[in-house]
């Protein structure tokens, strides 16, 4: 049970932290478009990365200083690009009304693939679920893993429905175009300075490394 509550701690800290996924899971449950299901999306993603982290792969991957360079990188760019484009979003009035617009819903097809697509192509999402989980999980045995991976999960699914819901139930408050520029200016900053934190560990690694 301690170790279940462990992992369960670990994690929320981590998921709590506002990236490119979460932002996203913010929107959709603003606009009300599948939250349901986009919530699911993100918590399977972290069934079988965290799995993957913690039941071998992670420890490979956590000592390997070049993947873990080319992860950071990748990272900072995916991330900023995230900032650019929430940024250049804040700046236009056109699209502030499109989010804004009751019927804005893509289909549950394309809503479950953007979700899978913001989750598996952000590469911040391998260094919490893969990196640092997989390294967390290095002391414990493997029965002591499978409570730290049932601790991890269940933080994901509190997490993530907990925070689909109640962007779900703050929809009210974003009929007023101006609450789409705060909120989307709001992301930019964030992944600006997540950006900046994850360039900083990578220069950190780097500078290890040679």
């Amino acid at each position: 049970m301690e170790i279940y509550l462990q992992g369960l701690l670990i994690a929320l800290s981590l998921f709590a932290s506002i990236g490119a996924q979460n932002m996203f899971v913010i929107k959709q449950g603003i606009l009300k478009n599948h939250i349901f299901f986009v919530c699911a999306s993100c918590i399977a993603c972290d069934i079988v990365l965290v799995n993957i982290g913690i039941f071998g792969i992670g420890e490979f991957l956590a000592k390997n200083k070049i993947f873990t360079i080319l992860l950071g990188i990748a990272g900072t760019l995916f991330v900023l690009s995230y900032g650019i484009l929430s940024l250049c979003s804040a700046l236009r009035a056109k699209e502030r009304l499109e989010f804004n617009t009751q019927g804005h819903k893509t289909s549950l097809t394309k809503t479950i693939i953007q979700t899978l697509a913001i989750t598996l192509i952000n590469p911040h999402v391998y260094l919490d679920t893969i990196l640092i989980l997989g390294a967390i999980a290095l002391p414990f045995s493997t029965n002591e893993k499978f409570f730290l991976s049932g601790g991890i999960i269940s933080a994901s699914c509190l997490w993530f429905f907990c925070l689909g819901f109640a962007a779900h139930k703050a929809s009210v408050l974003f009929k007023n175009p101006k609450s789409w520029v705060i909120l989307n200016s709001i992301t930019a900053l964030v992944m600006f300075g997540i950006a900046y934190m994850l360039a900083r560990f990578t220069w950190g690694e780097l500078q290890g490394f040679l």
